[in-house]
This record gives structure tokens, C-alpha cells and sequence, in this order.
């Protein structure tokens, strides 16, 4: 008799997730670049707040890239996050002066611009938005930008044997 497996596809996408969050003492942090640390020559990140959440860029020459998102501890938990992950995409965009199709959107929640690349957080659905980056704000000038220093040295694993997620 042949043995089969049954998938569950949450489970699935929450353990890769997972695989991708690291915790520092304050907050953790969803590895859209692995060890971007490594991959990247920058001196520094800046984070740009997209709702409840940071959008974390490096910028190396000229070039920006976003390379995670960053969640407070004193808004997020695990279970929370990876509800977030599931259901919101966050994406960065080139500069632009023509408007941009967003896909697979159910609502735009945040955008703005940030030294000119259109930056939108939106929760996944089965529509396409055009946003046009003249309408967004340059955040840039004004935005208190977030200094800190982050040894991701510090930073620790997320197990999921540690986390309870029904």
C-alpha cells in the first residue's frame, strides 16, 4: 500500500517564515535578503515605517535594497507576524515617474516615497492597483530616520518548537 503525505500548506509557509525571522533583545526582524550582512558592502540601514512594521533598506553606491522588515516587540509576536507575512506583501519599487501596477491586492494599506523608490505595503487579494508615485509623499527630508546599531551578531535563530501557533 503506498503511504501518502498529506501537506499543510500553513504550516508549511509559517516554518519557512520562520526560517527567515531572527530575534534580537527589542524586537525581531524578517530576512527578506539572507544574511544580507554578508552579501551587501553598507555602513548602515534605515528604516522606514510602513504602518505597524519597518521597512529596513541598505543603500551600497547608489542602489537601495530593501532587505527585511523589522517588528517591535511591543506590538508583534511570532504568531502575529506570521499571520502579517501570510496576508501583506511590502514591496519596493525603482524610481518612477509613470505610474506602477500593484498585483494581487486586496487594499493598499501604506506607500510613500523614500529617496524616490515608491515604497507600499498592501494586503494580498486578487486585484491590481495602479498607484502613481507623483500622488505618493517624499518622506525622505522629513522622516526622523531611526539611528541604531544593529549587531545582527546578537541576533538569535527563531525556533519554532518555541512558538505555539494554532
Amino acid at each position: 500500500m503506498k503511504e501518502e503525505k498529506i501537506i499543510n500548506f500553513q504550516q508549511y509557509r509559517n516554518e519557512k517564515i520562520i526560517h527567515d525571522l531572527r530575534e534580537y533583545p527589542d524586537s525581531y526582524e524578517y530576512m527578506m535578503v539572507r544574511e544580507y550582512e554578508k552579501q551587501f558592502h553598507f555602513t548602515h540601514t534605515e528604516c522606514i515605517q510602513m504602518d505597524d512594521c519597518f521597512a529596513q533598506l541598505v543603500r551600497f553606491g547608489r542602489c537601495h535594497k530593501m532587505v527585511s522588515v523589522v517588528f517591535f516587540k511591543d506590538h508583534w509576536t511570532v504568531p502575529k507576524i506570521l499571520e502579517f507575512l501570510t496576508e501583506h506583501r511590502i514591496e519596493m519599487f525603482d524610481p518612477a515617474a509613470n505610474p506602477i501596477e500593484i498585483q494581487n491586492a486586496a487594499e493598499l494599506i501604506d506607500a510613500k516615497l523614500f529617496r524616490g523608490h515608491p515604497l507600499v505595503l498592501y494586503k494580498k487579494g486578487n486585484k491590481n492597483f495602479i498607484l502613481d508615485p507623483n500622488n505618493l509623499e517624499e518622506v525622505t527630508e522629513m522622516y526622523e530616520q531611526y539611528n541604531k546599531i544593529t549587531h545582527t551578531g546578537i541576533a538569535e535563530k527563531v525556533m519554532k518548537e518555541n512558538i505555539n501557533v494554532d
